[in-house]
Order: C-alpha cells, then structure tokens, then sequence
C-alpha cells in the first residue's frame, strides 16, 4: 500500500469503525427505540433534550466523519510519515472512541422507551457511563500514539532532517526564490474573531475594538510571501510589502527542509518554543535555519528543499568563512 493511503486510512479508520458501530447498533435497536429520542440529559442523568431518529443519524454521520474528514487534510500534505503527528493522530483516536461509545451509549439507554415524549423523557443517562467513555478514549488514543509510532519506523528517514543540496552559482550570479503560502486556520481564526468584537462594538462594548485587532493580525498572517535572495530570508504579508520578517544572510548558518506539522513546531501563527521561532501557516514542507546565535527559525512553505538550497549556495559563495566552518 502507498505511503499516502496507508496514512490516511490509519487517521481515518477509527472514525469510520465508530461511525460503523453506532449505526449498526440503531439498527440492532431501531424497533425498540422512541422517536423522538432522548439525546440530551442533565447533570441528575435525566433526559431534558430530544431528537428525532433520522436527525440523529444525520448528527452522527456529520461529527464521525466529518472529524474524520478535517483529521485527514493536514495528514495528506505529509510525505514522511506520522511521526510529527502522533498528538493529533492520538486526539483523532481518542475523539472517536469517545464519540462512538457516547452514541452507542445513548441509543441503549434508549432502548425499549416507546414513542411518548413522556416516557422518553424518563430515560436516564448515569454519570459513570461518562467514566466509561474516557477510558475508551484513552485506549483509543493509546493505540493511535502506537500505530503513528509503527508508521513512522516504517518510513525511512521520517521526520529526520535531510541537508539541503547547494544550487549552482556563478560568482555574481543572482538569484531569487519566492512563494505564496496561506493558512485556511489563520483565516477562519482571524474572521471568527473579528466579526464577534464588530457585534459587540456595534452594541457599545470596548472590548470588541480588542478582537477586531486580533482578526485583522491573524488575517494579515492568513497569507504571506516567502522570499530568499542574496539578502538572506523576508516573509511578508500578502497585502503590502511591509512590514515585514526578515533575516539576513549574515545570521544565517545554514538550512535544511523536512516536514513538520503545525502542532509540533506549536500550532498556527508565530510561535516561540524552546531554542528558536517558527512562522507556521499549515504542516507540511519547511524551512529550517541555523541562525549564527545558535537558535532555529522555520518557516512552512512548500518547494522548501529548493530555498534551503540557494541559501547555502548564497552563504558558500557570499560568505567563505561560513562555509569552511559549516
């Protein structure tokens, strides 16, 4: 089986079996279930909320494998393995088994109730049966940390950084590379935070001038323009020039480019972790640096490998101290 496919059914794979496994347990129950069903209970255990059986169906397919769906995308852009997943490999297991036991649990306290929303609304939900439900969670979870585990030995070189070939140059040869890279998750963050702190400016509260600021900072991130030329590394945002990040080549020591994902070098946006920074749009392609203090910048931008590249062609040719000693 092909890298990519193996990856992606082993994300996918427990949100179908928990999507397979409440469905079969409605039909195994259907004749004994009430419609509407009781699908909501208080912190007594009692049922205060209900929904019909076709609706329910339809709830439980969209959240199974629609989280299936939105765990696959990030995984798709790797070609190394789940080595830099195994955190959203594990949530995603754990977030099904949690998910598919609630269901399940929901429809047997269902059972045998008839169709009168009376009697329905007399069935009970145990608090113990959310005991249960995180335990399975955490098997789950357990077993998706192993499986990215297993997918990972099997790549060779997974996660591993690999140095990045120099490009031919010419002495005084110029040379540029640059591309465009957006975020989907800056940009929902950034309208999701925006459009709330205008209600609220709009009903006369300070505090939404606030969120309005914060959406228009992830936004103006949402999009951005990677730039390496004889002047080191820039990265600007995609609607004007400046401002703009940028590292001269005298910081730098040297590059490399391997896969990362978003959780693993700290989420989305601009990010500080433990010896170094990272500008993270989506996971996927980076860009590594060495800078000359000792500390890492990265950035993820596809067509990585070719912009380590042409920087350590630049430093060898632009900077000979820094390539004897590299």
């Amino acid at each position: 089986m092909r890298p990519v496919r193996r990856r992606a059914l082993i994300v996918v794979l427990p949100f179908v079996l928990a999507w397979a496994v409440v469905v079969a347990t409605f039909a195994g129950l259907r004749d004994r279930l009430p419609d509407p069903l009781a699908t909501h209970f208080g912190a007594d255990g009692k049922a205060d909320g209900f929904t019909g059986t076709g609706a329910f169906l339809s709830v439980v397919t969209a959240v199974l494998i629609g989280s299936g769906l939105l765990t696959l995308v990030p995984t798709l852009r790797l070609t190394k393995g789940l080595a830099a997943q195994r955190f959203a490999v594990a949530l995603g297991y754990g977030m099904s088994g949690l998910l598919g036991y609630a269901f399940a649990s929901l429809l047997f306290a269902n059972a045998d109730a008839n169709a009168d929303a009376t009697r329905a609304s007399r069935v009970s939900l145990p608090l113990w049966q959310l005991g249960i439900a995180l335990a399975v969670a955490a098997v789950m979870g357990t077993l998706g940390v192993l499986l990215a585990s297993r997918d990972a030995a099997s790549a060779a070189g997974s996660g591993k950084r690999a140095a990045a070939p120099r490009l031919p140059l010419a002495k005084g040869e110029v040379a540029t590379w640059t591309r465009s890279v957006g975020s989907p998750v800056l940009l929902a963050v950034g309208a999701g935070t925006a459009l709330p702190g205008a209600v609220l400016v709009a009903v006369g509260s300070a505090t939404g001038a606030l969120l309005i600021v914060a959406g228009l900072v992830s936004t103006a991130l949402a999009r951005c323009r990677v730039t390496v030329d004889h002047r080191g590394l820039a990265v600007a945002s995609w609607f004007a020039p400046r401002p703009r990040m940028r590292i001269p080549l005298d910081r730098i020591e040297r590059a490399t480019s391997r896969e990362a994902a978003a959780l693993s070098l700290g989420g989305w946006g601009y990010r500080v972790r433990g010896g170094g920074s990272a500008l993270v749009f989506r996971s996927g392609d980076a860009l590594f640096l060495t800078l000359a203090t000792g500390r890492e910048f990265a950035v993820t931008v596809d067509d990585a490998a070719t912009a380590a590249a042409l920087l350590n062609a630049l430093i060898e040719r632009d900077r000979p101290a820094a390539g004897e000693r590299g």
